[in-house]
């Protein structure tokens, strides 16, 4: 690799390998990842791509390189551990992987892959063949609710080890304890009169039956008496990661901007429904927690997050600024506490601009606190197998005694003359320094807007709503234009910001 300046940007070029020359580096076009996603859980994934070992040459290299490393696995056994739950762990905790090998084989089925196995001369353990002539087709099944494994020592099943502060969600649905849901969001009965709301869409985002469901869950909460709180939480790689914005710029370009309305209020409307609630609601981020999905922590009564919490308001990174209540939350969280001191409000506004301008977000759940998305009061839990449980028993604790936040003037909106200083101070200078574009600079002057109250010329305290209001606005203005739709037409195609 050599490190180049193109265009005032680093850059690293490749070596090509037939004419040795460095040349600007290319993303490879894989189609075998595209199609593999459209199949569902990450066992049909798998299997999507192993059938075509001999045809497509991305999916040859998967088989050769995840075959050997499953059979030296069972080699392994019981070298290294008793257990294939410890094994699976390991390689789950300690490098991110969704299944362990154990667990990925019995995905692919094991009778299946050992025959693979074979063919490409790929040495197995004896003990997963006799496991095999025993009659016993994987090395986890599931008898009634108990998940067994087998052992290599005893060559048996034997119960997998159950951790009491381990709340599964799935194993609730087996239990029968889903009380209603669709294909993107469910609602669980995590027991002792807590209610979870979880949303399992695409991507864990946000869509119409994310906020349908989410509205079914806030009206079981507030009308059945059978209900002491509720704990919105889920499994999935990431808590959420906002709106479905390439379904938004659909309607956008072709100029329904009302529906795009209606859908900013509801999830307004059902996001101060959650922060309202009679009864206590205990939000359980973890992964990415970005944009929508942070907006909807931020409305819970308390937080109860994984260590490994990645959380931002990152909608300007598509040109957009948060619409769900986000900017008004970061306020109220940020400026509106020292305002009851009398201190200068300039500082404290600014810190919010630049957290949300930026599209800064916390590298864990420990920075998430030092950056104000969470509080001092907010949990952190280290263990994410834990998080459901530690979120259920904290919304117990609230539900004790519990009583709403009070509907008052709680957001201190700083004026047009704040507006001023951070249109000057920063936005004119980042883009005189060429830190920022023309555009940037037309985001970045909505967003001071609504941080400061709109039109409001002497500094006062206003409701909630009003600032909706003016994320709103701002929001549907930004969507008009043809930049955004740059921005956010590059983002799902790259996955990474346009500066145009």
């Amino acid at each position: 690799y050599k490190r180049d300046k193109r265009d005032g940007e680093t850059v690293f070029d490749v070596l090509n390998l037939e004419t040795f020359e460095h040349e600007p580096a290319q993303s490879p076009d894989v189609p075998l990842v595209g199609e593999a996603q459209k199949q569902g859980d990450l066992g049909a994934r798998l299997r999507f791509v192993m059938q075509r070992g001999e045809e497509d040459r991305h999916a040859r290299y998967l088989r050769d390189t995840l075959l050997p490393d499953l059979a030296y696995a069972s080699r392994r056994m019981p070298e290294i551990s008793d257990t294939l739950e410890n094994v699976d762990h390991a390689m789950e905790w300690g490098y991110g992987q969704q299944a362990g090998p154990f667990r990925m084989w019995d995905l692919l089925g094991v009778g299946e892959t050992v025959e693979q196995m074979d063919s490409l001369g790929i040495e197995v353990a004896g003990w997963v063949r006799e496991m095999l002539q025993g009659g016993n087709e994987s090395f986890y099944k599931k008898e009634g609710t108990s998940e067994l494994q087998f052992s290599p020592v005893n060559m048996e099943y034997e119960p997998v080890r159950e951790d009491p502060m381990e709340l599964s969600l799935d194993r609730l649905r087996e239990e029968g304890k889903e009380i209603s849901g669709n294909g993107s969001a469910s609602i669980l009965d995590l027991g002792d009169g807590v209610l979870c709301f979880e949303i399992h869409s695409r991507g864990n985002s946000i869509d119409a039956a994310v906020v349908e469901m989410g509205y079914e869950a806030l009206n079981r909460l507030e009308e059945e008496d059978d209900w002491v709180g509720l704990v919105i939480g889920n499994e999935g790689r990431n808590f959420c990661v906002g709106a479905n914005i390439g379904e938004m710029v659909e309607e956008a370009q072709k100029g329904d901007l009302d529906s795009i309305a209606e859908a900013v209020d509801a999830l307004q409307n059902l996001l101060m429904g959650f922060r309202f609630a009679s009864k206590p609601v205990v939000a359980a981020p973890h992964g990415q927690t970005l944009g929508g999905g942070a907006e909807i922590a931020l409305h819970a009564d308390r937080i109860c997050a994984a260590g490994e919490t990645y959380i931002g308001l990152v909608e300007t990174g598509v040109g957009l600024i948060p619409a769900g209540g986000g900017t008004k939350e970061m306020v109220r969280r940020l400026v509106s506490p020292a305002m009851h001191t009398r201190a200068p409000s300039l500082p404290y506004v600014q810190e919010v601009f630049q957290k949300i301008a930026l599209a800064q977000v916390s590298g864990s759940a420990l920075e998430a606190k030092e950056m104000g998305f969470l509080k001092e009061d907010d949990r952190v839990v280290m263990n994410a197998d834990h998080l459901i449980h530690a979120a259920k028993r904290e919304t117990l604790d609230l539900a004790d005694g519990y009583a709403p936040p009070v509907r008052d003037k709680s957001i201190y909106a700083a004026g047009t003359v704040v507006r001023a200083a951070i249109e000057a101070a920063v936005i004119r200078t980042m883009i005189w320094g060429r830190y920022a574009t023309e555009y940037d600079g037309v985001i970045a002057k909505h967003l001071a807007r609504v941080l400061t109250g709109g039109d409001v010329s002497v500094p006062q305290w206003v409701p909630e709503e009003y600032i909706l209001r003016l994320e709103k606005e701002a929001f549907l203005e930004l969507l008009k234009n043809e930049k955004t739709h740059e921005r956010i037409g590059a983002m799902l195609k790259t996955g990474k910001p346009l500066r145009n």
